[in-house]
């Protein structure tokens, strides 16, 4: 197949991701595979979902041998209790690497083996709750882009900076001027675009992008390949641009009473729903949703 999906996962939302990859058997078109990646302790769990559709991969796989979980090195001396840390590149000590840019280094390097055409990034928190065809991504040989522009204001710091990142990894010099966000639920990436992307960054640095990308302390995946096509995609690349969020969000706690009401009131032409896995919202709710969903 042309399209397939990625996942990168951990124990504690082993649930949620079960209740995607459901989701994704009963939506996604037929021969689709879902691609999960996950730390070494946890393969036996992702592997107890019998699933034809599903592959189960080890994240220190996808990276170079230079990066050492903290699976195997157990707690860092030095390191203030509670600073979380999932991998150290021996390469760049400095600063380790924590959860939020391991799962970023492992889509990117994932993504940029894959041969397929299309890659749907989506997290463990998404529900895919309607049918979709592979034409709903790419058109004419183009990948679907998305890209809001003017949506990055002066109250999102987080945003502002990953522009900022974005465009000093690839040497843009500014970013794009449109304050254009790129962050979604489902997101399509070209798996071309990708390897391009960290060629860039590897031409830009010097050195191999792993070691750029993991020395950041904040950067967004999602930052790089927008400001990347953007500024140097090829009019192809550029081609299939949609402002339109396909994945039907909720970032507060939401009650058992709400649950079907915040179903409902799901745009008609999103495939896919989000509870945030921050907030809070119980499991019993998640699988109300997921039974309603159903038609149980």
């Amino acid at each position: 197949m042309s399209l397939a999906i990625v996942t990168p996962s951990y124990a504690p939302d082993f649930l949620r991701f079960r209740r995607l990859h459901e989701s994704v058997v009963r939506n996604a078109p037929d021969g689709v595979l879902h691609h999960v990646l996950v730390p070494p302790p946890d393969v036996a769990l992702f592997s107890s979902i019998r699933s034809d559709r599903l592959r189960v991969l080890r994240q220190p796989d996808v990276l170079p041998a230079s990066f050492v979980t903290t699976t195997r090195l157990g707690r860092i001396p030095g390191l203030p209790r509670g600073y979380r840390v999932a991998a150290v590149n021996v390469r760049r000590p400095w600063p380790p690497i924590r959860g939020w840019v391991l799962q970023q280094l492992v889509k990117l390097a994932f993504v940029s083996t894959l041969d397929a055409d299309v890659a749907l990034m989506i997290d463990s928190d998404v529900l895919i709750v309607r049918e979709f065809a592979e034409d709903l991504f790419r058109r004419e040989g183009s990948v679907r882009h998305y890209r809001v522009p003017e949506a990055v204001h002066s109250g999102m710091p987080r945003h502002l900076g990953w522009r900022q990142v974005a465009a000093r990894l690839l040497d843009l010099g500014e970013p794009s001027h449109d304050y254009a966000d790129y962050n979604a639920g489902v997101v399509s990436w070209s798996p071309a675009v990708v390897r391009s992307l960290l060629g860039r960054i590897e031409s830009v640095a010097g050195m191999p992008w792993t070691t750029v990308v993991g020395s950041q302390l904040d950067v967004s995946e999602y930052f790089l390949y927008g400001e990347f096509v953007a500024a140097l995609g090829t009019a192809a690349e550029k081609a299939f641009c949609s402002d339109q969020n396909l994945c039907y969000s909720r970032w507060d706690t939401l009650r058992p009473e709400d649950a079907k009401a915040f179903v409902d009131a799901m745009p008609a032409q999103d495939i896919a729903l989000l509870v945030q896995s921050n907030s809070e919202t119980g499991e019993d709710v998640l699988d109300s949703i997921a039974d309603y969903l159903r038609g149980g």
